[in-house]
Formats: structure tokens, C-alpha cells, sequence
């Protein structure tokens, strides 16, 4: 065995090392470039949220796990395994499946658990309570801290530590310099930005432009006077829609031409709500549209949303598997717990009658109980029929 062997065992190249942050800071700050020229400021990300196409886009994506079944695996006792099948039913799912995926969009997210004692003495999770970004940061060690606050400003300094079995951290794409995540949000503020800009401009073309105006016409020899009766009937036509003229006064409706420059705005605005989904779904209908045809198209962007399903839904198992891990380690003294699996309800429905179907044709009986934990069913809907 070699002398120095111990040096080989040991992290050589640290952030501690090498950054010059970390002699300034005892935390890390988050290296994302558009909270780093916004004082950190996350409601910067948060307003983006305001726009409809990456409203939809976002929706779209989540939706791929909302509607996923779930199931209870990887535990022979089942006690132990209705008991947490029990737990994940009080849960409100979508809330908690919507606030684990704002991962994806800032990079990470965290979520507090609310825990209650219940009759049986049991300290059950009964909440996972999303908390925003800014409230946490990440020292030297990337362990996750309560940010400071002084007088209203969040500082760079080592924060406070948090209490065990309380909190849980989802990350997106973590790095070993950046352990605040990736942000889909940071990609798509440039494209909004600009769009809402090309919008507004867009409204006051319309505005000025797009809207037929009318013209006075009077006859030679009109005094001043004249001119500014008819420019005052005009007005007056304008809002009431109606008017009565001199003879040898008219009055003339004038369209605008199309402009152009319209389409100009509009395909600029198309434009970046392509960028957006990009960003968001990594693939634009529209675009494959134009290349290869809506049907193919229609089937990359369904396979596309498939595979980001299975992807996003190991932050929610994840996020869900850390809570019953907490929960065995509170109310049974280990962590060998059951797991949660995230399922299309499609499959595990065909799968599970399927095979229901041949085993009962064998001779097998189920129990109520079992229909109720395979097909997530409540007792009261429905009844086994005695032969």
C-alpha cells in the first residue's frame, strides 16, 4: 500500500479553496445572473408568471405528473404499508406535486412539514408547506440554512440551521458550484421581457393607426370660423356617431391601408412564446409543425412531454419518500419505509384488472382492503358481491 494513501481519500479541489466568495461570505451565493443584477429578488421570477404562454406551457408540463396514480412499494409488511397508504391519502397531492415542480422552474424549491400527534400517538405528516427561495441559502458545505434578515435585507452570511425531519429540499440539475439549480424562469426572462415590450408597442400602432378617422371637407371661401364648426361637428360625430352638415360641407370616412409592420409585431410575439416553450417543454409544436408535418409533430411533442413526465415525477417520489423516510425514523426508529411510485393511472389500472382477472379465474379472493389500496378507492364506493 502506497505511503500517502489518506491524501487520495480526501476532496483536494474545494470552493473553499479556490473562490473568493467564500472568503468574503461563509455562504454560497446563487451564481444566476438575472437574480445576481435584481438584488436577489425573486417576485423578478415571479412576475413572469403572469404571462399566459408560459402560464399554459408550465401547466402543460406539471399536468404530466398531476395526473399520474400512485402506489405503495417496496415493503413486505402490510401494516406498516396501509399505515402510510393511509397518510398519503390525507395529503393534498396536487398542491404538494405543484410545489415540488416549482423546482424546476427556480431551481429549487422547499417544502416544510407540518407534523400532528394523533390518538395513537403517531406524529403523522399531515402538510407540505411550500416556503419561498429567497428565505434559504446554501453554505460553503451546501448544506441548506435559514437566511439571515437585517432590516429587511437578505445578507450573505451564515445562516441559520435548520431543525431535522422538518424541511425538505428538491433541486433541479444541482452543480457542485451551484447548488441552487438550474432555472427554467431565468431562461424565459429575456423572451418575456421582450415580448411584453413588442406587445405594448404593438397596441399603440393599433391605437393610432388601426382605427379609420374621418375627414371634414368645406368649400371655398369658408371663414375661420366656419372651419372650426366643422372641425367641432367632426369631434362630435366621432362619440355620437351622428352629425348634421351644411350644404357644401362632407364628411369622409378614411380606412388605413394594412401595414405591414403589424405582421411584423405579430410574428415578433410568436417569436419568443416559441423561446418560452423551448425553455419549458424543450420542444415547440408549432415549429415541428412547419418541418414535418402536424401529425408526426403532434407525436414528437407527446413523446417529448412523456419523457419530461418520468423525469419531473423522481423530484415528487423523491420529495414524497423523504417524508416517510422522516416519518419511519420519528415513529418506528428506522428508515426502512415503503417507497411511493408515481404511475400512469392507465397502466397500473389495465395492468392490475388484467392480472386481478386471470388470478381470481385461478382462484384467488380478494379482500376489500386490497381494492382499496391497489385502485385508490374509498370504502364507500363500492361493495364485494358474496357468492
Amino acid at each position: 500500500m502506497m505511503k500517502n494513501y489518506k491524501k487520495l481519500l480526501k476532496e483536494f479541489a474545494t470552493i473553499k479553496k479556490l473562490s473568493i466568495l467564500t472568503r468574503l461570505y461563509d455562504s454560497l451565493p446563487d451564481p444566476d445572473k438575472i437574480l445576481a443584477e435584481n438584488n436577489y429578488d425573486y417576485e423578478i421570477l415571479r412576475d413572469l408568471m403572469s404571462d399566459p404562454h408560459l402560464i399554459a406551457t408550465v401547466q402543460q408540463r406539471k399536468m404530466q405528473v398531476a395526473q399520474m396514480g400512485w402506489e405503495v412499494t417496496n415493503i413486505e409488511d402490510e401494516e406498516l404499508k396501509l399505515e402510510i397508504i393511509n397518510i398519503i391519502k390525507e395529503l393534498d397531492l396536487q398542491k404538494i406535486i405543484s410545489d415540488v415542480l416549482d423546482a424546476i422552474l427556480y431551481g429549487f424549491s422547499i417544502l416544510e412539514i407540518r407534523w400532528e400527534l394523533k390518538e395513537n400517538k403517531k406524529i403523522v405528516p399531515v402538510d407540505l408547506i411550500a416556503k419561498p427561495q429567497e428565505w434559504f441559502i446554501f453554505n460553503k458545505e451546501q448544506e441548506l440554512k435559514l437566511r439571515k434578515n437585517v432590516n429587511g435585507t437578505y445578507i450573505f452570511e451564515e445562516g441559520n440551521t435548520l431543525p431535522d425531519y422538518k424541511f425538505i429540499l428538491v433541486q433541479n440539475h444541482p452543480t457542485y458550484t451551484n447548488p441552487y439549480g438550474e432555472k427554467i424562469l431565468s431562461r424565459c426572462y429575456w423572451p418575456i421581457t421582450l415580448k411584453r415590450a413588442t406587445i405594448e408597442n404593438w397596441q399603440l400602432i393599433m391605437e393610432r393607426f388601426g382605427i379609420p378617422y374621418l375627414v371634414g371637407r368645406y368649400p371655398v371661401g369658408a371663414t375661420e370660423t366656419d372651419k372650426q364648426d366643422l372641425l367641432d361637428q367632426v369631434e362630435n360625430m366621432s362619440e355620437d356617431l351622428i352629425t348634421i352638415l351644411e350644404e357644401g360641407q362632407t364628411v369622409e370616412i378614411i380606412e388605413n391601408p394594412k401595414y405591414e409592420i403589424g405582421q411584423l409585431y405579430e410574428k415578433l410575439a410568436e417569436y419568443h412564446n416559441k423561446a418560452i416553450s423551448k425553455a419549458v417543454l424543450t420542444v415547440t409544436l408549432t415549429t415541428e409543425v412547419q418541418r414535418i408535418g402536424s401529425y408526426k409533430a403532434a407525436e414528437i411533442h407527446k413523446e417529448m412531454l412523456g419523457y419530461l413526465g418520468i423525469t419531473d415525477k423522481k423530484l415528487v417520489e423523491k420529495a414524497l419518500n423523504t417524508m416517510i423516510e422522516y416519518y419511519g425514523i420519528i415513529n418506528h426508529g428506522n428508515n426502512k419505509m415503503p417507497t411511493i411510485k408515481l404511475t400512469k393511472k392507465e397502466a397500473v389500472i389495465e395492468e392490475s384488472a388484467q392480472r386481478d382477472k386471470i388470478l381470481k379465474g385461478m382462484g384467488v379472493e380478494f379482500k376489500k382492503e386490497y381494492y382499496m389500496k391497489r385502485y385508490n378507492l374509498n370504502e364507500g364506493d363500492f361493495e364485494l358481491k358474496e357468492k
